[in-house]
């Protein structure tokens, strides 16, 4: 029992947790439209494109790593997509093609980080920038609008009364919960970021795991993309922009360590949640959009703290 408690006690994910259940009672508390069905409705559908991208960074962040550019990704996968849209490509081809170019992209950082040993910080970065660029040389300042209605219906349309981008963000979920905590990938992604050099000793092909899942990692930020596109009905190079950093920070708040080696989908799950009811009370209650982003930095600043010293600890 004493066991259970202690580990309960150190669990950043369990703080996660509390902290939205907090969060709830409060937004609940400050606002009666909050616990309204549209409103939460609104809330999960707000957050599917989070979720989507920062379930497929978790997976990253647990071999101690990063990718900044899943944002660009996206955008560059929206682009491409709708230009494929109006060339009159179907749209099962354009979701394929705009899969497979976030899972080549991703593949790109995998071996800058895998094989070259590059920071990933660092590595992702630069690919943000490369990816940006052929965005912008492909769209010209242009914004591509009026896509096909059954291609929109994957952003704004519904399966049953759930939306149609938060019944694929839970897909995408179930999907990682899967493979990082019910197979030998996955437990192997856990080792290397727990101790690379354990890892490697252990016969584990550290590279081509880094590789495989930076893959993934992209490919979850392409069909963000595809969805975002779907959404907006439209695509242009700074849609992704909304996002940046969100991402990395829905992974920290959800219980992940940016040290590499503990956290989860799950805890990636509430961080998407808080942030996206962080800002949707804000609105409820009429906080001026130039403030939100204080209020949000402040999450994030005292969550990423919080994890390092609960890990230090751990650690001492």
């Amino acid at each position: 029992m004493n066991t259970i408690m202690k580990k309960l006690k150190n669990s950043q994910g369990l703080f996660s947790l509390l902290g939205l259940l907090l969060l709830v009672v409060v937004s609940s508390l400050s606002s009666d439209r909050f616990l309204r069905f549209d409103n939460i409705i609104t809330i999960l559908r707000q957050s599917s494109i989070l979720l989507i991208l920062s379930v497929g960074l978790t997976g990253v962040v647990l071999t101690r790593g990063v990718d900044l550019s899943i944002s660009a990704m996206a955008a560059f996968v929206g682009c491409t997509s709708a230009q494929l849209l109006k060339a009159g490509v179907p749209i099962p081809i354009v979701f394929i093609v705009g899969i497979i170019i976030g899972g080549i992209i991703g593949l790109f950082n995998g071996f800058l980080v895998g094989r070259l040993r590059l920071p990933p910080f660092v590595a992702t970065y630069g690919t943000m920038m490369v990816v940006n660029g052929f965005s912008l040389i492909m769209m010209q300042g242009a914004v591509i609008y009026g896509l096909p209605e059954n291609f929109a219906w994957y952003g704004v349309g519904y399966i049953g009364f759930l939306p149609v981008p938060v019944v694929i963000a839970a897909a995408v979920v179930a999907f990682f919960i899967v493979l990082l905590k019910n197979t030998t990938f996955g437990r192997e992604i856990y080792l290397i970021g727990s101790n690379y050099n354990v890892a490697l000793y252990s016969a584990v092909p550290v590279r081509k795991r880094i590789y495989t899942m930076y893959a993934i990692c992209g490919m979850t930020a392409g069909l963000a993309g595809l969805i975002l596109t779907a959404r907006l009905n439209a695509a242009e190079v700074a849609m992704g922009d909304t996002f940046g950093l969100q991402t990395v920070a829905a992974v920290v708040i959800g219980g992940t360590s940016l040290l590499g080696g503990e956290g989860g989908p799950l805890g990636t799950v509430i961080g998407a949640l808080i942030l996206t009811i962080v800002v949707n009370i804000m609105n409820l209650l009429g906080v001026s959009s130039y403030a939100q982003p204080v209020v949000i930095g402040v999450v994030i600043i005292s969550t990423v703290y919080l994890d390092v010293v609960s890990k230090q600890k751990r650690v001492n």
